[in-house]
């Protein structure tokens, strides 16, 4: 299946959803999108970084699935474009969202055309995907964003191993102690700075979730 299955599939059959949501929720992103232990922090942290830009920044979320995180991030924006590659997903949260002003688009982050602003988010969301894929994607975000931010689930092991290879699917590279970072082999992305805003530990899960402003080299 291609990319746009794969993950409509997911959000389809609620892979990501907690058992004793299932009937509640029509879509749900996964605990690192609901859990406070993980949105809180991590919220406080970005609304920190916008203030920084003389004007409120331009983002673009890449990834942004059921929109629970940047429906909090949004009124600290100026344009504010969120992306998914599930059609459904996209759909409802132009209803959900409808008095935010958000631009939702359907993109498939590995191929299709991206818009680009100051700043693009991309949370959990390469972790599902094929190295392949990730460099696609970093391909295709040549030149459009001055900072990305990115969250990656990792496993807290004393042999972790970048970038261990996986099929694109529901399934992240924390049961072969390893994640993706982006800066070494085989992405080598190069950047300016890079800084990490937060580790966001839970009883409730193994491992954390690393967030961290990459200051690109490549400005657009």
């Amino acid at each position: 299946m291609d990319n746009k299955k794969i993950f409509s599939e997911i959000y389809k059959k609620k892979m990501w959803t907690p058992e004793n949501l299932k009937i509640k929720e029509d879509f749900y992103s996964g605990v690192g999108s609901h859990y406070p232990e993980f949105t809180d922090n991590y919220v406080k942290e970005l609304i920190k970084f916008f203030s920084t830009f003389p004007e409120k920044p331009n983002v673009v979320d890449l990834g942004c699935g059921d929109f629970n995180i940047g429906s909090k991030l949004r009124n600290y924006c100026n344009n504010y474009i969120a992306a998914d590659i599930c059609d459904e997903i996209i759909f409802r949260n132009k209803k959900k969202y409808l008095d935010l002003n958000v631009d939702f688009r359907v993109l498939d982050i590995t191929k299709d055309e991206i818009p680009g602003g100051d700043i693009g988010i991309i949370r959990q969301v390469l972790q599902h995907l094929s190295n392949k894929s990730i460099s696609d994607f970093l391909n295709n975000i040549n030149k459009k964003f001055k900072y990305i931010v990115i969250t990656e689930h990792y496993p807290k092991t004393t042999n972790f191993v970048s970038n261990v290879d996986i099929t694109t699917g529901p399934d992240i590279r924390f049961s072969v102690e390893s994640g993706v970072v982006l800066t070494v082999y085989p992405f080598n992305l190069i950047t300016k700075k890079e800084t990490v805003i937060c580790k966001d530990y839970s009883k409730r899960i193994s491992g954390f979730l690393n967030t961290s402003i990459l200051e690109l080299n490549n400005n657009p």
